[in-house]
This record gives structure tokens, C-alpha cells and sequence, in this order.
């Protein structure tokens, strides 16, 4: 959500089409969706919390590459480093939850990890447009983006004792499993029926989520006239509905 909220203010400013903005979209979900499936194996061999503060940091250096962009190159380039960001979020935040978590509360700690990420995706589009409508200048919302990624950051870093995937309740248990266990090739789960249709679910839900958060916002401007700041309140409304689902 660091470039779509501002599209209103990139039209304006750079002239582009829906389908330049289009690519933005998709550039950010390309290098997030290959890149997830590589960052997998990279936690496991590093561990999460490094791989962690990596992605924080790519995360605030999307936010700078944005507010520095000259033109359209530039706005790609935030959009790239963005999707680079995003990418190893599930396999560290997956990692973490189930090396920290006890079983018995896992579920729980599944749905509060969906429910912050769903507040996080409300609140992006109030706090994108509402910089950019009260400063004049969107790159001065990217440039606020960049702190709080930064201020995430930190707060990691000194939480970062509650955060370590390598001891713990859940991760001693793991240990326990996987001794007995023969080795196998790292991509023997792709024999998995529900790993395919777990992809499918979460392919075509995306499809539709990024749709609905990339341009939900512009079409309502065309179709009713709405103003960036009221448009982006439907993405938020949105999102706290599917929070309150989860």
C-alpha cells in the first residue's frame, strides 16, 4: 500500500495511465510472489529474525526510492524493492509464530497475526492519502512511510529476544519431530495436493484483494466524484470488515 493510495497524485503529476499504474501493481506482486517462494529456503537456512530486519529495512528504502522518484523509472524501482520487502513476511512470520507459540495457542496466534495485518492494510490507505492531502505533496508521504518503517524497525531490534526462532516451546517440539524423521529434498512438499490448492486459494484472493486495493480508490473518484482522502476510507472500511471476519 505505498504506491496505490497515492495514484490520485501520480496522475496528476506525471501523467501516467491505469496501465502504467497497472504494472506498479503488478511489479510489486511479481518480485513479492517469486521472491516468497525463495525466501522460504533462505529462512531456513539463516533463521527469521535476520531475514526479518533485511526486509524492514528494503521496506523504508522503498518508501525513500518513492519520495526521490524523478519519473515513472523511479516509481518502478520503489515498486520493486517494495515487492522485495513483502516477500519473506509469511515464512518469517510463520516461522516465528510456530517456533514461539504452543500448540495450543496457535490458532489464536494465527488469527492475531491476520487481524494486524488486515488493521495494517486499513490504516495504509487513511495514512498514505491523508499526509498527501494535508501537506500538498505526496512525497512527503512516502517520506513518512519511511520513518514508521524505520520506527518497526527498531522496535524489533529491541524486542528482538521475543522474536528468536531458534528456542522456545514450539521450536523444542519441532527439534523433537524432526530428529526422527529421514531427510528429505527440499522440494518434496510440492508432492503435497493441499500445498497446490492452498496456491490456489491464495493466488486468486490476491488477485482480487490487489485489484480492490490498487484501484478501488480511482474508480470511485471517476464513477462519484469522491475526493482521494473519502475514496481511500472504502479500502479501510474493507479491510476492517474482512479484521473483524478473521
Amino acid at each position: 500500500m505505498l504506491l496505490p493510495p497515492l495514484f490520485p497524485w501520480l496522475i496528476r503529476d506525471f501523467g501516467l495511465s491505469y496501465s502504467e499504474l497497472g504494472l506498479l501493481v503488478s511489479v510489486f506482486f511479481i518480485v513479492s510472489g517469486v521472491g516468497q517462494a525463495l525466501s522460504g529456503f533462505v529462512v531456513d537456512r539463516v533463521g527469521a529474525t535476520p531475514v526479518l530486519y533485511c526486509a524492514l529495512s528494503v521496506f523504508a528504502a522503498a518508501a525513500l526510492a518513492a519520495a526521490a522518484a524523478p519519473g515513472y523509472a523511479g516509481l518502478l524501482l520503489a515498486a520493486a524493492l517494495a515487492g522485495l520487502g513483502n516477500a519473506s513476511f509469511h515464512p518469517v512470520d510463520f516461522t516465528i509464530l510456530n517456533k514461539r507459540v504452543s500448540p495450543l495457542r496457535l490458532g489464536h496466534g494465527f488469527s492475531v497475526h491476520g487481524i494486524s495485518g488486515n488493521l495494517g492494510w486499513a490504516l495504509a490507505p487513511v495514512f498514505m492519502a491523508g499526509i498527501a492531502t494535508a501537506t500538498g505533496s505526496w512525497r512527503s508521504a512516502c517520506l513518512c512511510a519511511a520513518l514508521l518503517a524505520l520506527a518497526v524497525l527498531a522496535t524489533v531490534l529491541y524486542n528482538r529476544g521475543a522474536l528468536d526462532d531458534h528456542r522456545g516451546a514450539g521450536s523444542q517440539l519441532a527439534g523433537a519431530g524432526s530428529s526422527a524423521a529421514a531427510p528429505e529434498h527440499p522440494l518434496a512438499f510440492l508432492r503435497l495436493p493441499s500445498v497446490w490448492l492452498c496456491f490456489s486459494f491464495f493466488f486468486w484472493s490476491t488477485c482480487s484483494l490487489g485489484a480492490i486495493q490498487s484501484f478501488s480508490g480511482p474508480a470511485l473518484q471517476s464513477l462519484y466524484g469522491l475526493q482521494p482522502g473519502v475514496a481511500a476510507m472504502v479500502v479501510t472500511g474493507y479491510m476492517l470488515c474482512g479484521a473483524a471476519g478473521m
